[in-house]
């Protein structure tokens, strides 16, 4: 079987702001590597060599970071969409260049999910698609998915709906075939290509599996991504209090804790202590200051002898 992978990486991560104003979401760093890496990683191990990496805002930062993706182990591809197509319209365009493949993963950029991708690929069976699903106390951020006794799916509502059930988890085992015929321009998988599939009778199934999941989508998800990452939370990360850029200064007295990280052209100056932060490019932490669970936004300022918890910092702050 002949698999291949699209990773939907073409949002503007509007909520990220301003954290994404320069970078795409997906290559927003993770300790030593962006976030998309983990995902190619994961793709690598169950055996996938091509890629195509679905994009559109920001489009030129892709291939400037990850290559061609021969330090992975894999082939990457660029699909560039020129007006945004939905994450429908994506695989649909996308499909295009994986032309040998007759299986499909799928997944959303901003996701990272350790459950059992070999696992998923081997319970897809004869069905046109597989989605990862898992539990939550409460759907309504989430697609819920409703399956029958045997895993068939027979509802699929996006973001409809409270109270507990099983989430849609953004990762889709996908018969190439099925992508190929779908029709090109805009639509959204989750919300038209999916419900129109089970209307048609089209075989869904589902794959529940637990594992490490948490869906990047706003500057504190980010932090805690990059925590993880750091301290090794997240499986296939080494364990560490800290990560520091190889651009990074850090000043005498200096204390970086709780899975920080300081990223390239970063200065945290003598005295400071920074706890379970993340330090973007450019970012400087004045002497003594003390900062908490933050998101320091690329070239913002903690001046000296600040406190700053909780906290998405995004530009020169006063002390108050």
């Amino acid at each position: 079987m002949n698999v291949g992978a699209i990773v939907l990486a073409g949002g503007v991560g509007s909520r990220m702001r301003p954290l994404t104003d320069e970078c795409p979401k997906p290559l927003l760093p993770l300790g030593a590597e962006p976030l998309i890496g983990y995902q190619l990683r994961r793709l690598a191990a169950v055996g996938v060599r091509r890629v195509v990496v679905s994009t559109g805002y920001l489009a030129e930062h892709f291939e400037q970071v990850l290559g061609d993706g021969s330090a992975r182990g894999l082939e990457l591809r660029y699909c560039v969409e020129d007006e945004p197509l939905g994450t429908g319209g994506a695989l649909r365009a996308a499909i295009d260049q994986l032309p040998d493949s007759e299986t499909v993963i799928a997944l959303n950029g901003d996701l990272l999910s350790s459950h059992d991708l070999a696992g998923q690929l081997s319970a897809a069976g004869p069905a046109q698609v597989c989605v990862h699903v898992r539990p939550v106390p409460d759907v309504a951020a989430y697609g819920r998915v409703v399956c029958d006794r045997d895993g068939r799916v027979t509802t699929f509502a996006e973001k409809s709906g409270t109270g507990p059930g099983l989430a849609n988890a953004g990762t889709y085992v996908v018969d190439a075939g099925l992508l190929r015929a779908l029709p090109a321009g805009r639509s959204s998988w989750e919300r038209d290509v999916l419900p129109a599939l089970l209307d048609r009778g089209v075989l869904v199934v589902a794959r529940e599996a637990d594992g490490y999941f948490r869906d990047v989508g706003s500057p504190a998800a980010y932090r805690l991504a990059s925590v993880d990452a750091v301290t090794g939370a997240l499986p296939g990360t080494r364990g560490s209090t800290s990560y520091v850029a190889p651009g990074a200064t850090v000043g005498a007295g200096a204390q970086l804790s709780g899975g920080s990280a300081a990223h390239d052209a970063v200065v945290v100056e003598r005295d400071a202590l920074v706890d379970a932060s993340v330090l973007l490019a450019g970012a400087r932490i004045g002497r003594g200051a003390r900062v908490t669970r933050c998101v320091v936004a690329p070239g913002a300022e903690v001046p000296a002898g600040d406190v700053r918890v909780d906290e998405i910092v995004t530009g020169v702050l006063t002390r108050q």
